[in-house]
């Protein structure tokens, strides 16, 4: 069945398919990787279970990524034989165009079967594992919903504080549980100990609080509060949420096999609800694998006729035209599920516009230009070998022979740098479409249920790519320099560089002076230009997508603050503008969380003499009962915090520059707030920058090793470099953050291991 000409262009397409897999999933899931190595590290879950989470996700991802990347492989490998003229060699011999196609779209219609079954069959019998999974994760370690020194709102209507977690994960200290499952009465519980337990056959955890009060207020009357001791206290804790920090796909829809959707949209078509986003998946699960049949056709075309443009107008026009299909297929969604169009109009219509332009470019590729005859072939190979032998020659002449040892270490820098800076060039174009096509896709369901303007998504896009071109600069700076080696290495440029008495050193002094250069000048866009741009993208997305106020403006509803070791604050209504507190209850504990007193009041008033608290109740407990009682209608009470220390909410620290975290940590470690994982990203503002040096130098000798493996290993080999820095630090942040790690060590020690390594390797390269 299969030729040699079908073996060859399959054996061509593999490993490119494969690359642009892992590196499209990696990107999709690189926030669930550090979402799940703080799962392992910080709450104890253990790691087969984690793994068994992230392959139940991975379906899902790769039923969008095969199509990208089949997309992304057709026009690299088209392009590299339009490239060495391999396209005309074939059509010289009398092959045509669409005999050149059919292999190609052999492997399209196996991608699509594959990208079929896991949209059809795979992916909602894993999303319906999801849940399941999350609950054996949280049977396994109860306390993986619960951090020291945070407000946790995992268990549902029951906040939980803990001044301190065991190592163990089961043993607390210093406990406060706000209890609001009965609408009626609301219990604060204080203890100077607990215990979490789980029942594996009742399904269940139970939280054992020991040596502590209960306190209970009715929701419409705070006269009426009743204070009991006690030396245990047992209270269960619903398995109704999911797990914090693990991903669960909230839509029923997307767990639902064929049969069940069409089901759902009979049933409610019959009640007359809204039956359009079961109705949407449906039609969704078929057109999706169709896309890669699209891609198929669009990306050949290109391809065989991107003669000068090489592998980098190929990859720029892959995310173009995965930008355009995406994004319209995204539109569209959001129309059909605002019953605004018929489902199938908007599911298929990405594929009909894509399958009609593939077939025009299909069509002009086969009635184009007539093949030239192979003597003209012949006379073309000739003329580019002669013109790279006059190259190489001049080459020589100016690095061995007829200039001064300095003028020619001149012009090689110089040819270094231009094209150490094509790659860069080249890279950073490639990210920035990359980055848009992930965020689009990360951000999908949320444009979809929020339907912004375009203009909203466009400055959304154009706050966030700055961001995550800083993120990703090492890793383009890392694949730019692994292919500027390769490229010499290969074109033997290297070798005769040797003779010419020029070390290995020598030539990647100008590649790490840039890296240098580009370390510097990352710092100073990080301490001037990225938190107000990372501050105004944070603005577009809380003020103009999800229509909320300022962060300093904004109206916060159950509120719950810790303003040092003894004093909790709780407030049902915050209101900036009007400087008002509504529903509030202040409480003061000793050191083993006994409650020593507590006040309730209607409204607070911030003035310039303090706070005016009005119709409230201030109680005082002494030897576990209710002492005095004081009602007042207005009272002024002078208390350390002010308004500014509620409507000032925890800043993102990428919106912060170094020194304005440092300082915001200073004011947080005054009032006996935990630091730690902040202290890690304050250091981590100091050591960022230095990875692209380290890249830089981590590169070289691993391009060297692999001369033989052509572009497609370097990209690999840099994939891997990446990913393998990225799990180090995630890892190290992620025990930092738990105290397991000082948080300096934990933000320099992926620099640490892969600066040695790079090192290492370096010194060991033969120069």
């Amino acid at each position: 069945m299969f030729q040699t000409l079908d073996r060859y262009v399959i054996k061509e397409l593999a490993p490119p398919f494969g690359l642009a897999v892992a590196l499209f999933t990696f990107f999709l899931l690189i926030d669930r990787i550090f979402q799940l190595a703080e799962l392992i590290v910080s709450k104890g879950l253990p790691f087969p279970l984690v793994l068994q989470l992230l392959l139940l996700l991975l379906p899902a991802f790769l039923s969008l990524t095969l199509p990208m990347a089949l997309l992304v492989a057709i026009l690299l490998v088209t392009g590299r034989m339009a490239g060495d003229l391999e396209v005309v060699a074939l059509k010289a011999a009398g092959t045509s165009p669409l005999r050149l196609f059919r292999p190609f779209l052999y492997f399209a219609l196996a991608v699509s079967l594959l990208t079929a079954l896991l949209s059809l069959q795979v992916a909602p019998r894993a999303n319906t594992s999801v849940a399941q999974h999350l609950f054996r994760m949280l049977q396994a370690r109860v306390a993986a919903g619960i951090s020291e020194r945070v407000f946790n709102t995992t268990f549902g209507r029951i906040t939980i504080y803990v001044e301190e977690v065991s190592i163990s994960q089961v043993g607390l200290r210093g406990v406060l549980v706000s209890d609001e499952r009965d609408r009626k009465v609301w219990r604060i519980i204080t203890a100077r100990e607990g215990r979490l337990l789980a029942d594996e056959e009742k399904r269940r955890a139970t939280l054992r609080l020991i040596d502590g009060t209960v306190g209970e207020s009715d929701v419409g009357d705070p006269t009426r509060y009743r204070h009991t001791a006690f030396g245990l206290y047992d209270m269960n804790l619903p398995f109704d949420t999911p797990l914090i920090g693990a991903s669960r796909d909230e839509k029923p829809e997307k767990a639902m096999s064929l049969g069940q959707l069409l089901e759902s949209v009979r049933s409610l078509q019959e009640q007359g609800q809204n039956y359009a986003p079961f109705l949407v998946e449906f039609h969704k699960r078929f057109a999706v694998p169709v896309a890669g049949l699209v891609f198929a056709a669009i990306g050949f075309c290109l391809g065989i006729r991107s003669h000068r443009g090489g592998r980098a107008v190929a990859l720029v026009g892959s995310l173009a035209v995965l930008l355009a299909y995406y994004f319209l297929l995204t539109r569209l969604e959001g129309i059909a599920l605002n019953r605004r169009i018929p489902a199938w109009v908007a599911m298929w219509t990405p594929n009909i516009l894509g399958g009609c332009a593939g077939a025009l470019l299909l069509r002009a590729t086969l009635s184009g230009v007539p093949a030239p005859r192979l003597t003209a072939l012949w006379r073309l190979r000739e003329l580019r070998s002669r013109a790279g032998s006059r190259e190489a020659r001049a080459q020589g002449g100016r690095w061995g022979r007829s200039r001064g040892r300095r003028e020619s270490t001149h012009i090689l820098d110089r040819y270094l740098l231009r094209e150490f800076f094509t790659y860069l060039a080249y890279g950073l174009g490639l990210g920035s479409a990359l980055f848009i096509v992930v965020d689009l896709l990360q951000n999908l369901d949320r444009f979809i249920r929020i339907k912004p303007p375009l203009s909203y998504i466009l400055e959304h896009v154009l706050y966030r790519l700055p961001a995550n071109l800083y993120q990703g600069l090492p890793v383009i700076i890392l694949v730019a320099t692994v292919f500027l080696f390769l490229t010499l290495t290969r074109q033997h440029e290297l070798t005769a560089l040797k003779a010419a008495g020029v070390s290995l050193y020598r030539v990647s002094f100008p590649i790490l002076l840039v890296a240098a250069g580009i370390s510097l000048s990352g710092v100073v866009f990080q301490e001037t230009l990225l938190p107000s741009i990372n501050a105004k993208g944070d603005d577009v997305d809380r003020i103009k997508i999800r229509g909320d106020l300022p962060r300093h403006l904004q109206t916060r509803t159950q509120i719950w603050f810790r303003s040092s070791n003894t004093r909790f604050f709780h407030m049902d209504l915050l209101s900036p503008v009007s400087e008002e507190l509504y529903g509030v209850t202040i409480l003061d504990i000793d050191q083993n969380y006994r409650l020593v007193d507590r006040l309730d009041a209607k409204r607070a008033q911030w003035t310039k003499a303090g706070w005016r608290f009005e119709d409230g109740i201030f109680r005082e407990f002494d030897a576990n009962r209710e002492g005095r009682v004081i009602p007042f209608s207005a009272a002024t009470i002078e208390l350390p915090e002010a308004m500014e220390d509620f409507t000032q909410l925890q800043r993102p620290p990428d919106t912060m520059s170094f020194l304005e975290l440092r300082e915001y940590l200073a004011k947080l470690q005054e009032s006996g707030h935990r630091v730690g994982k902040y202290f890690a990203q304050l250091y981590g503002k100091i050591a960022f920058p230095l990875v692209h040096v380290i890249m830089a130098l981590i590169a070289i000798p691993f391009a060297l090793q692999s001369p033989r493996g052509g572009r497609m290993i370097g990209i690999g080999v840099a994939v891997l470099i990446a990913l393998g820095y990225w799990i180090v630090h995630s890892v190290a942040i992620a025990l930092g953050k738990v105290d397991l790690l000082p948080p300096l060590v934990a933000a320099w020690s992926a620099n640490v291991v892969f600066a040695g390594l790079g090192l290492f390797f370096f010194l060991r390269a033969r120069t």
